[in-house]
């Protein structure tokens, strides 16, 4: 049953002519330079369920999962198929499960094997898809500010759309019953066409409700309206144009579907669980019983003596309600909390989630393997890896080291309980960096992983939410301040030396050179100089991005976007950062890392791999040699060249390593790579063009890689 985020808030409320643009314009899929989808992992946020004889068919936010429920106490994964517009409702007739899939309208998947689901058609709703019901060979979808979509499927492998019916207000649930389809719309309440001839609906009649209505059930002439803040609302609905209010019950919090069976409607209530009322006289309906499910509750399916609830992030809660004065948990599909962070090293995913710490193997970046979950961080904001330790900022519990050498058996190291709320951590040369919320930066002697040691505190005027060490500097993203600069040549003496405020609320920082990067919510990607730290200057920004997250690389800065997903924006010139490309995603992107070919978003409601259509092209020599002991640059082959050539390079360990191309005055002519790299034997091309894509003329190059503490420059000789 739908529920509406603050991404859909804003759209419906900005019209449905901004909705139309913005889904014409790029339909939760990649636009421009083609970032693609590659897999995902650690879905959660399910919103609606349909339980058909042993399976439960779940509307996640990242598409379809089916669960086996033969045995209700232990419901086990089956299959998954991911939709990028984000999973709302889910209709199953047949062998068929129908997705109203949000921006990308209604989603038509074949479920004869429940294990290997197949999406066989799609059809754009133009609005975003809440709901679907299903009558023989026309789906009605429920498509917010746009009303009823009425979709043709006589062939489920090419849906057609036959009308498009504009209800009052904005349309959120539907059910259909003989030719009526009776509409939960946000301005009517309840809302009734009629759908006898579907490419010619009429209205029929409506009846108005106090509240805002997400969900509606029909049952021998009555209407059940799930009515938001206001409950449960009955109507007499026999006579469909004169539609009469019966009765009404007050739930404890926000009605969002309902379904009925004899005389008892079950009630999904938001933070109120699962509410069950008697309708047994609609005049007077009341309450039952209750259970309380772990998170919110937004649609459900009854089955026998069974209410399965689709409650959010915590999954799939199956609740026995034979006796409906006291309902009992059977059994439940717990899904992992939110994702808020992702660093990668190696073939090893940290993501830090509301769950703890989870590893996830990427070498096979189509299957993601999860092979733990640390949960005795408790909630986890940030995460830094070096070599086999992962540092976790743990919200209220502070730092937490862990090893991570073996990714299935990961062992608590040490741990430091800081003041505030621990937000992210960056790690340097053994100093921890801890953005602290409001205690500021918190600096600990890491040497003894197993014994932090508490060495410096520096205070913040607003929240530290994130923080990044460069060189002598350690750069702050202080909430309500923008950037703190603080001067940590002396860790257990750490020095002010500036700051400048950023319009909106500063959430991740990025610096490279004279550069730092600021994800700033309200007021998009930032851009600071900081040659001199004691007078930061505004150099650029990228307004077109609610930005959460950043990370740069090769003159790109990638941006987890909270509306959008993705956003990549070209910094070759700060002062004018220009957009090439974004993925929209089906939740909200929180934080975002680069290496190698693919992009590693961490999305709220899961961490999902996109491909990188900007990655240099760095490659690994397959040596048969051991992981190199030493940093080597080798003299770049052929060398006099015309017009490319080869650099190698060994790296012994996994690092950020940026190679450099200057003419014989200095000049940077070519940024070549600039990514985190895992060890190995590698090359790189370049093509004697520079930055700008412009082919330079012949002459004396200079070649400069810098790796960790490793820096070296070699001369190449151009002639054409």
């Amino acid at each position: 049953m739908p529920w509406i985020s603050d991404r859909v808030c804003a759209v419906l409320f900005a019209g449905a002519s901004c909705l139309l643009l913005m889904i014409l314009a790029c339909v939760g899929s990649a636009c421009a330079d083609d970032v693609t989808y590659v897999s995902s992992i650690h879905w959660t946020e399910v919103k609606d369920v349909q339980v058909v004889g042993d399976y439960a068919y779940c509307a996640f936010i990242n598409g379809l999962v089916v669960l086996d429920v033969s045995d209700q106490a232990n419901p086990s994964f089956v299959s998954e198929l991911y939709f990028p517009g984000g999973g709302w409702g889910i209709f199953v007739q047949g062998n068929y499960a129908y997705l109203a899939d949000g921006d990308a309208g209604l989603i038509i998947i074949d479920v004869s094997d429940p294990a290997n689901p197949d999406s066989i058609g799609s059809c754009l709703t133009v609005g975003h898809a809440y709901d679907v019901s299903v009558q023989d060979t026309t789906a009605y979808v429920a498509a917010s500010g746009n009303g009823l979509a009425i979709i043709g499927l006589s062939d489920p492998s090419s849906p057609n759309l036959l009308k498009i019916h504009n209800t009052p207000g904005s349309a959120y649930a539907v059910c259909v019953l003989d030719s009526l389809a009776y509409v939960a719309d946000s301005d009517k309440g309840l809302y009734i066409c009629n759908v006898k001839d579907p490419v010619n609906p009429s209205t029929v009649g409506s009846h108005d409700t106090p509240g805002i209505a997400w969900g509606v059930f029909v049952q021998d002439n009555l209407a059940y309206v799930a009515d938001y803040t206001f409950g449960l609302h009955v109507f007499d609905v026999g006579n469909p144009s004169d539609p009469d209010s019966l009765g009404t019950y007050d739930t404890p919090w926000w009605a969002y579907d309902v379904m009925v069976e004899d005389t008892l409607a079950y009630v999904a209530d938001g933070y109120g669980g699962l509410q069950i009322v008697s309708v047994n006289d609609p005049t007077d309906p009341y309450s039952v019983g209750a259970h309380g499910t772990p998170y919110l509750a937004f649609g459900l399916s009854l089955v026998n003596d069974a209410a399965f609830v689709a409650d959010g992030y915590s999954g799939l809660q199956i609740v026995g309600v034979s006796n409906p004065a006291s309902p009992a948990l059977i059994g439940s599909y717990d899904t992992p909390k939110y994702a808020y962070d992702v660093f990668v090293q190696d073939s090893l995913a940290c993501v830090a989630n509301g769950s703890g710490l989870q590893l996830v193997l990427v070498s096979d970046s189509g299957n993601p393997d999860s092979t733990c979950t640390y949960d005795a961080v408790g909630i986890a904001y940030g995460v830094f890896v070096s070599d086999t330790l992962a540092y976790v900022a743990a919200e209220a519990n502070g730092l937490y080291i862990i090893g991570i050498g073996d990714p299935y058996h990961p062992s608590p190291v040490g741990s430091y309980n800081t003041p505030g709320r621990a937000n992210d951590v960056y790690v340097r040369d053994d100093i921890a960096y801890v953005a602290d919320a409001d205690s500021g930066l918190q600096i600990f002697d890491v040497s003894d992983p197993a014994n932090p040691d508490s060495i410096g505190t520096f205070p913040v005027p607003s929240v530290a939410n994130d923080v990044f060490v460069q060189d002598s500097l350690a750069f702050v993203a202080d909430r309500d301040s923008g950037l703190q600069i603080v001067n940590v040549k002396d860790p257990a003496n750490p020095v002010f030396l500036g700051g400048l405020d950023t319009p909106g609320k500063a959430y991740s920082i990025f610096a490279q050179d004279t550069l730092v990067y600021i994800a700033d919510q309200t007021g998009g990607l930032r851009i600071i100089g900081v040659s001199d730290p004691a007078n930061p200057n505004p150099v650029g920004s990228y307004t077109g991005t609610s930005a959460r997250g950043v990370f740069v690389q090769d003159s790109l800065a990638y941006v987890a976007d909270y509306n959008q997903g993705l956003r990549i924006v070209r910094v070759t010139n700060p002062a004018s950062p220009q957009f090439v490309s974004s993925y929209s995603s089906p939740g909200h992107g929180l934080g975002v890392f680069v290496a190698g070919e693919y992009i590693y978003l961490a999305d709220q409601y899961s961490f999902i791999l996109l491909t990188n259509p900007y990655y240099t092209g760095v490659r690994e020599m397959d040596d048969g040699e051991t992981r190199p002991s030493d940093f080597v640059l080798f003299q770049n082959y052929p060398n006099p060249f015309n017009p490319s050539t080869s650099i190698e390079f060994l790296l012994p360990k996994s690092t950020q390593v940026k190679i450099e191309i200057f003419n014989i005055l200095g000049q940077k002519v070519r940024t070549l790579v600039d990514e985190y790299l895992k060890p190995g034997h590698k090359l790189v091309d370049w093509d004697g063009r520079d930055d700008s894509g412009e082919e330079v003329s012949s002459g004396i190059y200079l070649y400069r890689i810098a790796a960790s503490d490793f820096s070296q420059a070699k001369k190449m000789l151009l002639l054409k």
